[in-house]
């Protein structure tokens, strides 16, 4: 085995040097349950990188007062916010709202505006077009974290405030593992050891047993914190991103001279 793990750790630092994961658009779909206060975005399932997620939809007009007027409000703080009329259409309308009233609707709209995204997945081997193999540790990280993918990420608007960052990220490997990480430790074709082989990540990783197509999947765990009005409270979101890996197995055919 150290022969096989010395072979597949060479090809993992020659192909990282050839190029790196570039991540792909997807489109994404969001899903609120008003009853959890729970918003979730999906990539969509592609093979690719990170993605980038369109933000959550703003809110529906249903889900704040009765009282809320489309013009001319009754006292000078109301507050503008634009809603949608049905879950089914995209288009909005304009409301007046009583800020009192509505602190925790007007958090959601925060939310929306701050355009979250799926993070981008780095993994080993680094080029997506390269197998790892059965053994051989495979190490998960968030690569290229931003505002946007990991936070943390302030708005204020309508006298709200939120801040908005990952907490965790749960890595589901496709062979029936759940890991449940921080940002995990990026790995580099230096840290391999002195005989040539990769170790396991210090922080975030797996071993395959068998070999196959699986499909990487980080879903980052977002908490945004707000207030305003007196009142306060956190709003979660789980943002998700999917990447192809393929597991196959090395094989070391020795010979001997001789009759």
């Amino acid at each position: 085995m150290s022969i096989v793990a010395r072979a597949l750790s060479i090809l993992l630092a020659a192909t990282t040097l050839a190029g790196v994961l570039a991540p792909t658009t997807a489109r994404a779909d969001v899903v609120c349950d008003e009853v959890t206060r729970m918003c979730t975005i999906e990539d969509g399932g592609g093979g690719g990188g990170g993605g980038g997620g369109e933000p959550p939809k703003v809110p529906l007009c249903s889900s704040f007062p009765p009282v809320a007027v489309p013009e001319d409000p009754p006292e000078p703080d109301w507050i503008f916010i634009e809603c949608r009329l049905s879950s089914t259409e995209e288009d909005t309308i304009g409301l007046w709202v009583p800020p009192r009233e509505s602190a925790e609707q007007l958090a959601w709209l925060l939310i929306a505006r701050l355009q979250l995204k799926p993070v981008e997945i780095g993994l080993t081997p680094l080029d997506p077009d390269v197998m790892t193999a059965v053994g051989i540790p495979v190490w998960l990280w968030v690569d290229n974290p931003s505002r946007t993918s990991w936070g943390p990420a302030s708005i204020s608007a309508g006298g709200i405030s939120l801040t908005a960052k990952v907490t965790s990220v749960t890595w589901t490997l496709g062979d029936g593992t759940s890991l449940r990480c921080g940002r995990g430790t990026e790995w580099r074709p230096s840290m391999v050891d002195r005989n040539g082989m990769v170790g396991e990540s210090p922080t975030c990783g797996h071993i395959y047993q068998q070999q196959g197509r699986y499909a990487v999947r980080a879903v980052a765990h977002w908490a945004a914190e707000w207030q305003g009005y007196g009142e306060s409270g956190t709003i979660r979101l789980d943002v998700g991103s999917t990447r192809q890996l393929r597991v196959g197995e090395i094989q070391v055919i020795v010979t001997r001279g001789g009759r």
